[in-house]
């Protein structure tokens, strides 16, 4: 009976997704510009795609940017989700501070950090001031545009993997950190023979979501540099958006 209530939600939720798939992949094959009917030119648009010297840069932005990350989401969150894993008012407090980012607006988020890097009055720069080191031209340098996108990033998506990692940690009897204990095992034994094990299923789901979440990224882009200097923070989703709409 299961095996036939599993079937029945394919059909439901199967169709979501290939009718769409199916449409996008005929459009990919046309000539289309939402006013006149879409008409048949095969492989041509992808032809066009990887002849642009454009996409490359994005293609490789995008890697980069992910490269930047998510190795750092992913290893800081669970550090701090370790360092959270106490049961005390001060700790539970710490929690909902680190939560505040996933509830607020990522436009809002991105319009803060672009104050934070102005190269004039910004926070960042005022900081470095005071200890002697020369401005840095965080947006406008195609050096470090990109870096300084990945800073917003990796500042937006602590909090929510810190939760994960946290939902995680807590769900792991306590009875194996005290078997563990009355063995000897130091904090660090623990972490790395019991907790790191044990999280893995979480850790790689992570870590997936968060090789998604760099490769989709926009809006930091669109509101801070518009792919600027030049071409050093085009990403591949800025790209299709400069291409499908402009």
């Amino acid at each position: 009976m299961e095996e036939f209530q599993n079937i029945g939600r394919q059909f439901i939720f199967l169709p979501s997704y290939y009718i769409p798939f199916g449409i996008s992949f005929k459009l990919a094959l046309s000539k289309y510009d939402a006013v006149s009917e879409p008409q048949y030119i095969g492989l041509e648009n992808f032809r066009k795609i990887f002849q642009d010297k454009i996409f490359w840069i994005s293609l490789k932005n995008s890697f980069l940017y992910a490269l930047y990350v998510v190795p750092t989401v992913v290893i800081l969150s669970f550090l701090i989700a370790v360092g959270l894993n106490k049961d005390t008012k001060f700790f539970r407090f710490l929690r909902v501070f680190y939560f505040i980012p996933t509830v607020t607006s990522s436009v809002a988020i991105n319009f803060v950090w672009l104050w934070f890097f102005n190269p004039e009055y910004g926070l960042l720069n005022t900081i470095l001031g005071f200890l002697w080191i020369k401005k840095i031209y965080w947006l406008t340098d195609s050096k470090i545009a990109l870096f300084s996108l990945a800073l917003v990033g990796m500042w937006g998506s602590l909090s929510y993997n810190i939760i994960l990692f946290l939902a995680g940690l807590q769900n792991i009897p306590s009875t194996y950190y005290e078997a563990a204990s009355l063995d000897g095992a130091t904090k660090k034994d623990i972490l790395f023979h019991i907790a790191l094990p044990l999280m893995t299923p979480i850790i790689f789901f992570v870590l997936i979501m968060q090789i998604i979440s760099s490769v989709q990224m926009f809006e930091s882009v669109f509101i801070m540099t518009r792919g600027g200097p030049g071409y050093s923070t085009y990403t591949l989703v800025y790209y299709i958006y400069r291409n499908g709409f402009n």
